[in-house]
């Protein structure tokens, strides 16, 4: 069953009355850290003793740690059971849940950025680490 993604922004944007991802996140108690992560991997979520841990590659720029946190909120929010890394530009490990969260994060991104939904879809698909 297809997920309406649009409604389901819509919805977290209302619940916490707010479209910034660093304050959703820290509502749903989700702890955020920027790391030195190697270059292909963006960003993943963890859940380490009951708490939800959201780690960043501190090499990438603001506008796109932001993508990747939208991008793993949407893990959270829609595959509470799915654990992978947000690696840079591997085929293989584009999925249905990896489409779902890029779409997820290029809408409520949408909301506090001027790129496009397209832009900011193609930077969580292919990763520019410079």
């Amino acid at each position: 069953m297809p997920l309406n993604i649009p409604l389901r922004v819509r919805n977290l944007v209302r619940r916490y009355a707010t479209t910034d991802p660093y304050r959703i996140a820290k509502d749903m108690r989700c702890e955020v850290m920027l790391a030195p992560l190697p270059d292909h991997i963006n960003g993943m979520w963890r859940r380490i003793l009951r708490r939800k841990y959201i780690f960043i590659n501190d090499r990438l720029e603001e506008w796109q740690q932001t993508a990747v946190l939208c991008h793993e909120l949407g893990h959270i929010l829609m595959h509470p059971g799915y654990c992978a890394y947000s690696l840079h530009n591997i085929s293989y490990s584009r999925t249905r849940y990896e489409d779902e969260a890029d779409a997820f994060a290029a809408r409520l991104m949408a909301y506090r950025y001027d790129e496009s939904e397209i832009y900011v879809g193609r930077f969580l698909s292919e990763s520019w680490i410079k």
